[in-house]
């Protein structure tokens, strides 16, 4: 399966990351994974929430959780911030 490079901008606790996603995993099913991975590397600093959003910089707009990455044209080198 290939996998798609983002940059990943955390607001919350100020760090970015770079990341591989599936692209036909639902955001909504990626906003999980990010949030419990953030949360076991900030050894709990961040919280575990199902409120969690991915914004798209560049399309200047919030992804929807109901489409897929590639969907949401969410693609290699694309920088997301993550509320």
């Amino acid at each position: 399966m290939n996998k798609v490079l983002v940059h990943i901008y955390v607001v919350k606790i100020g760090q970015e990351f770079e990341v591989f996603l599936p692209p036909n995993k639902k955001v909504c099913d990626i906003i999980v994974m990010i949030t419990r991975s953030i949360h076991e590397l900030t050894n709990g600093l961040f919280p575990l929430t199902n409120q969690n959003l991915l914004f798209d910089t560049e399309q200047n707009t919030f992804c929807d959780p109901t489409l897929s990455l590639k969907e949401a044209h969410i693609n290699n080198g694309k920088k997301l911030l993550f509320f």
